[in-house]
This record gives C-alpha cells, sequence and structure tokens, in this order.
C-alpha cells in the first residue's frame, strides 16, 4: 500500500470516529481530546454544540480546559456549550421516582413503613390519590400514616421561601391529546378546563407566560418542522383580570394536533422567564413523553441552575404509564420541582389545584400603597418613551380616539395618581402621546378595595419603528384583527424613524398604502425596527 493511500485510509477512519463521536453512542460524555479530535476534523460548530447538548462530559470544566480548547481552535459558541454542559448536575446514580405501582409493591412487600418514606423522600413525586387509590392501599397494608404522607407531598426547597413574581404555564397540545380519560372526554378537553380554572386562581398581578407545543402539524409525522412548533401564546407579563378572560379564550380554542418537543418547549419557557431574571416557577403539563430527540431533563437541570427558578420545575403526566412516569418524573427532579400522576381528569385537576393553592402562598402580591382611596399610579417608564400629554380612565369600552372627552380621570405627570371613582365599576386606561394615536393599555380595571395600584406602562406597550428616505404620506401600525387597514385605529407615524406606541399583540405595517410588514409581534417594553 502506497503512502497515498494510507493517508487516505488514515483520514477515512478518523473522519468514521468523528461522525461516531457526533452522530452515534448518543448518551456517551465527551472527553477533552474528543472535542480537539473534532475541531481539528472541521466537524461543524453546531453538530459538536448538538453533541454536547446530549452527551455532556467525561472531565471536569475549569479555565485551564476552556483555555486548552480556545488554543485548540474552539469557537465561542463550543465553549459555552461546554461550559453549560459541565455546570450540569448529574442524577444521584440508583435514585429513581417512585411510582403508584412502585409504593403498592413496597407495601405488597411488606417493607418497613419508615424505609418506604425515606425511600419517598428522594422522589420528586407528588401522588392525587383517587377514593379507588386509597381503598386500594389499605387493602394491601398501607396505614394511614403511610396515605397521609404520600398526599401531602415533598418538602419545598429551602429557596422556596422567596416569593415569586413569574410563571410559565406549558400545555402539551399533541395529537396524542385526543385520546379519552377514564371519564370519557378527551384528555385536550379536560386539560383545557383544567389549565383554565388555574389561570382564573392565579393571583392577580403575578407576572404570567404561556408555551403551548404540537398545536401545528406539517405534513407526515416524521417532518421535522413539527418539532419546531412551540408557540409563546402569552409573553410574558401581569396577568390582571381582563388578561385571565382574554387567557381563557385563548385556552379554549386550542386543538390537538402534531409532535411533543418538550425539550424546546422548556427553553422557550425559560427564555421568558429570563426576561426579569426574578423568582420564578414553572409547571408543565403533558400526556406524553419527547418525541423530538431533546433532552428534557437536560433543560430543566439548566433551568435549575438559575437559583431564582425556586418554584421549580413542576410536571404532570396526565394519563401516563408507569414507566413513562418514570422518565417525566425525572424531568421535575432535574428542575427541582414536584411530579404529579394523574391517571383521570379528577386527577389532573386535584394535581393542578395543588400547584394552584402553592402559588396562592408564594405569590408576591402586586405592589401597593395603603390608602383610603382608590387609585392607579404611574411611575415614570424604564424605557424611553415618546412623549405622554395624558393618561386618561374612561369606562370599559368607550371611545379610544375621544377618551380624553369622555374620561372620569386623568393625569398629565407620570408619578401622580388616577383616582378610580366606584368600587364595582370597570374601567379602561388610556395612554395619549403628544403626537399620534391614543392608545388603550388596561381593559376591566376594577378597585373593589380602597387602595392604590402601581402600574408600569411599558409592561402593556411596546414600540414600533420604521426607517426609510424621503417623506412618507404616512405611516401606519394596525392591529391583526383591525378590518379597517388605513383607518388608523392603532397607530401612526408622520416621518421615518419616529417611534409609534401601541399595545402589546400582533400588528402589520403600512407605509403609504403599501402592506411592509404582517405578524409582527410586539412584546412588553420591546422596540421592533424595520427597514
Amino acid at each position: 500500500m502506497s503512502r497515498r493511500k494510507q493517508g487516505v485510509v488514515g483520514v477515512t477512519v478518523l473522519l468514521v470516529l468523528a461522525a461516531a463521536a457526533v452522530g452515534g453512542a448518543q448518551d456517551k460524555p465527551l472527553a477533552e481530546k474528543d472535542i480537539v479530535s473534532l475541531i481539528e476534523l472541521q466537524i461543524d460548530e453546531a453538530a459538536i454544540v448538538g453533541k454536547l447538548q446530549k452527551g455532556g462530559l467525561s472531565f471536569s470544566v475549569d479555565d485551564a480546559a476552556l483555555a486548552r480548547l480556545k488554543d485548540a481552535g474552539a469557537t465561542e459558541a463550543i465553549l459555552k456549550a461546554v461550559q453549560a454542559a459541565g455546570s450540569k448536575k448529574p442524577a444521584a446514580p440508583g435514585v429513581a421516582p417512585v411510582t403508584y405501582p412502585d409504593v403498592l409493591k413496597l407495601v405488597e412487600l411488606g417493607i418497613d413503613e419508615a424505609a418506604i418514606l425515606k425511600r419517598l423522600e428522594k422522589s420528586p413525586t407528588t401522588f392525587t390519590l383517587s377514593a379507588a387509590q386509597v381503598a386500594e392501599l389499605k387493602q394491601r397494608g398501607a396505614t394511614d400514616a403511610l396515605i397521609a404522607a404520600l398526599r401531602s407531598g415533598r418538602t419545598a426547597p429551602p429557596q422556596a421561601a422567596e416569593l415569586i413574581t413569574d410563571f410559565a404555564i406549558v400545555l402539551d397540545c399533541s395529537g396524542s391529546m385526543k385520546e379519552s380519560t377514564p371519564e370519557g372526554e378527551a384528555k385536550m378537553a379536560a386539560a383545557k378546563r383544567v389549565v383554565t380554572d388555574l389561570v382564573s386562581k392565579i393571583p392577580d398581578g403575578l407576572n404570567v407566560t404561556f408555551v403551548i407545543y404540537g398545536h401545528e402539524a406539517f405534513g407526515a409525522a416524521t417532518n421535522p418542522r413539527n418539532c419546531q412548533a412551540v408557540k409563546v401564546a402569552r409573553p410574558l407579563g401581569p396577568l390582571d383580570a381582563s388578561g385571565k378572560a382574554a387567557l381563557s379564550a385563548q385556552i379554549n380554542g386550542l386543538q390537538p394536533t402534531g409532535a411533543t418537543p418538550i425539550a424546546l418547549s422548556l427553553k422557550t419557557a425559560g427564555a421568558e422567564l429570563a426576561k426579569n431574571n426574578a423568582y420564578c416557577g414553572l409547571i408543565l403539563i403533558t400526556d406524553g413523553l419527547e418525541t423530538c430527540d431533546g433532552d428534557p431533563v437536560a433543560e430543566a437541570a439548566a433551568l435549575a441552575a438559575n437559583p431564582k427558578l425556586s418554584f421549580g420545575v413542576n410536571v404532570v403526566g396526565f394519563g401516563t404509564k408507569a414507566d413513562e412516569d418514570k422518565l417525566l418524573a425525572r424531568i421535575a427532579e432535574a428542575g427541582e420541582g414536584k411530579y404529579y400522576d394523574a391517571d383521570s381528569a379528577k386527577d389532573l385537576a386535584d394535581a393542578v389545584g395543588s400547584v394552584a393553592k402553592e402559588l396562592e402562598t408564594v405569590a408576591k402580591k402586586p405592589d401597593t400603597v395603603v390608602s383610603n382611596r382608590r387609585a392607579v399610579k404611574f411611575p415614570p417608564p424604564a424605557v424611553e418613551m415618546p412623549p405622554m400629554a395624558e393618561i386618561v380612565l374612561i369606562e370599559t369600552g368607550g371611545p379610544v380616539k375621544d377618551a380624553r372627552l369622555f374620561k372620569k380621570g386623568s393625569i398629565t405627570k407620570y408619578g401622580e395618581e388616577i383616582r378610580v371613582p366606584s368600587a364595582t365599576a370597570a374601567y379602561d386606561i388610556v395612554w395619549c402621546p403628544k403626537e399620534g394615536e391614543p392608545i388603550r393599555i388596561v381593559k376591566k380595571l376594577s378597585l373593589p378595595e380602597r387602595k392604590v395600584v402601581e402600574l408600569k406602562v411599558e409592561d402593556f406597550v411596546g414600540f414600533i419603528k420604521v426607517n426609510g428616505q424621503g417623506t412618507p404620506e404616512f405611516i401606519h401600525a394596525a392591529a391583526m384583527d383591525d378590518p379597517g387597514d388605513l383607518s388608523f385605529s392603532t397607530q401612526r407615524a408622520k416621518k421615518f424613524g419616529d417611534v409609534m406606541v401601541v399595545p402589546v399583540g400582533t400588528y402589520k405595517v403600512y407605509v403609504n398604502r403599501n402592506l411592509i410588514e404582517e405578524g409582527l409581534k410586539i412584546e412588553p417594553g420591546k422596540l421592533q425596527e424595520l427597514e
């Protein structure tokens, strides 16, 4: 064999080994030398990062290791992936979540009650026992003390003493949610009812984001696009009475359709929670396991690495099998939350009801000023905004364009209070710029108690700026559901570069009579700049 042929064979072998390191042996962690080999062979950066995310590392990450990898040619993305993989806490060996069938088996075997309780302390599972399950446990010899311990759940971690201000709800809308519960209704129908009830019980003022997955399907079940079907249906923001009504209506319209990208949904919810860098928590409701090759356990662990995730990643397995419960419970365990095994619609209601009760305890109440008057106060915005002419209180449903003619109260300076006249009536709040259209920023505000509530304008609005040359006839932003495209019903600007303030939502943007953008998503306090 010639030297030339030997060299070709050698390179081929190295490439095969590199391909195996990236695409095969999915659970095998990478050594430092493996990463260096992949870099030297110029393996695609995304493939290396993906392998690190899935397989993790077999070595300790310190400054010296990072420096060696950088010298070997590691990109910034690879170094960050190495740091992230090195920070993941491995699951305790041999410690698996305990399911209801496991408890039955332990009782049948006559295992000492103290030993069972000690084992349960290591499991993230919280049991929602039905009357039939309680009877079954008693029949097999379980004591009242053991049953009470099963129902009480685990002790909350010490950091849970911190009051949370932000909360994420992640809901499974995959095709399997079409299946029926033991009660005979579709899982999706039960889930929508229970989540709507959760929304109604969330303390007013808590910042809430709602994330769904599996809500769309694209062609065949194996279509990769199905695994991208994750949507922030409600961006993180304060949830008041009107927000609850809007979110409930949104939940009611959901339909079960596609795949189950749990890992991506957790990552998406985590990105929403990261916006405020505040104490927070999450609940995931799913009827099955990840179907998109993601690693939800790793994503939950990454979320739990944030010390402010004090409420943890809580998981409800709805109508899942015992082996699925074990895997789903590992997500809760990695996320330092609780796992709820819900076999029926009633179990689901009980599990989510337990979360709702905990939220009432750990949720930080909205900032209020003790007072013998009802009023709303807007501090100066923390973000740059166009000048404000007036903030106006009108009766709910009143005309926005003529709000200043029908106002029940108003302020012309930030920091002043708008008095709320009635304890029973509902009001809207309209923000009026010095130039441009007034916009409704708060709907159906009511203050049954005598107090002063502080709200932030930037929590309810976002911004659009259109850049260009010349002098346009007009620039116009209209809500997607606005039938009058050129009616100036939302906001307008006189020239390129002017910032338009609009309520949080989705918009279409016109320059003169030309539609230049459609489906533009506006988030609280964020600027969307169009060229």
